[in-house]
């Protein structure tokens, strides 16, 4: 991927080339994303433009072996990782203790189709649809195993961790060695979406670029302009708190037995969804619509509900969506954490 292709964030495309012209690029950086905000797009780049035999001045030339290897992600110094788990696509052997090299490709058509794909994307592209992924101690092993050998053609050998945060404590303290004491050659490329979930000598050892959100016209750009409102997070959404503004509990019911059915990665991702929207009421609610960036589907119902909240249920709500979030972490029995979480978000309505 050429930076020219990358979608937004012009200014950080120019930082990252001037970094590498004054040899100032580091062996490892923190690249930190919404979901889907193109961290990896970013990494993509990066990576082709380091490795290119004839790069210009803002960008990687697109024609040489080595950039159409990297264009198909098959370039042999080119590695990934990122979190999966058992599925009924690998054999007996390989369920026993899954890693990124098993579902690679998966893994490649989507980030080729689309390198703005989300967290769940990636689960239900390589199989794993309703369980949360993982970055095990033997998917460490097999990092330290790549990088130890030299670069096969290019400059350097690029390792592309996809959500490190998802990283168990033994594989995190194995890449940290790595960090600590990275290999000759060697460009760690770490994307992430909660920079705060990795152990805090991992990040001391990143340089870390935070991406800027992309914008609605930005984001309508990405996976073939579809449209990135989510109908079904915000119907349960509305549903709650239009229960919790009338005071009906029964009426909630349905509306966290929904949640409750839904699988991890989806339960974390509406309670994510339902942060942005409560961020969004209240921008409105503040006069500062031109911040909140409304969708169509969205502006009615967003402006009726800045008009009848109370300015003291934000925080009683994020706090109740981060405790809901750490849950669904700690997984948590689905039914009692979105249920106590229904009943906190009426109770500060």
């Amino acid at each position: 991927m050429r930076f020219s292709e990358i979608i937004g964030n012009e200014l950080l495309k120019q930082q990252l080339v001037r970094m590498v012209a004054a040899n100032r690029l580091g062996h490892a950086l923190l690249l930190v994303e919404e979901n889907g905000g193109g961290g990896l797009a970013f990494a993509l780049a990066l990576a082709q433009f380091v490795n290119c035999r004839e790069p210009g001045e803002t960008d990687s030339c697109g024609v040489c072996p080595s950039c159409h290897k990297y264009q198909k992600l098959i370039h042999p110094d080119l590695h990934f990782a990122f979190p999966v788990s058992s599925s009924a696509q690998l054999s007996e052997s390989e369920k026993k203790s899954p890693v990124s090299d098993y579902f690679l490709p998966a893994f490649r058509e989507l980030a080729l189709t689309n390198p703005y794909f989300t967290e769940q994307e990636l689960y239900d592209a390589i199989g794993i649809e309703n369980k949360s992924g993982l970055i095990s101690a033997g998917e460490a092993r097999r990092i330290f195993e790549k990088l130890s050998l030299r670069a096969a053609e290019g400059q350097w050998k690029t390792m592309i961790v996809y959500l490190p945060e998802k990283m168990n404590l033994e594989a995190a303290n194995k890449l940290l060695k790595l960090l600590e004491e990275p290999p000759q050659g060697t460009l760690f490329l770490l994307v992430t979406h909660q920079p705060e979930r990795l152990l805090p000598t991992i990040r001391s050892r990143c340089q870390a670029i935070a991406l800027k959100p992309l914008s609605r016209e930005e984001r309508s750009r990405t996976a073939g302009g579809r449209d990135t409102d989510n109908a079904e997070y915000r119907e349960i959404a509305k549903s709650l708190l239009e229960a919790g503004l009338s005071k009906r509990i029964i009426d909630t019911f349905p509306q966290w037995e929904m949640l409750a059915d839904l699988g991890r990665e989806k339960q974390r991702e509406w309670c994510l969804y339902m942060e942005q929207y409560l961020r969004k009421i209240f921008l409105v609610a503040r006069g500062l619509d031109t911040l909140a960036d409304l969708s169509p589907q969205e502006e009615e119902t967003v402006r009726g509900f800045a008009t009848r909240i109370k300015p003291t249920f934000y925080e009683k709500a994020f706090t109740a969506l981060d405790g809901a979030l750490s849950a669904v972490g700690s997984n948590v029995n689905p039914k009692l954490t979105f249920c106590d979480l229904s009943n906190r978000l009426l109770l500060a309505l």
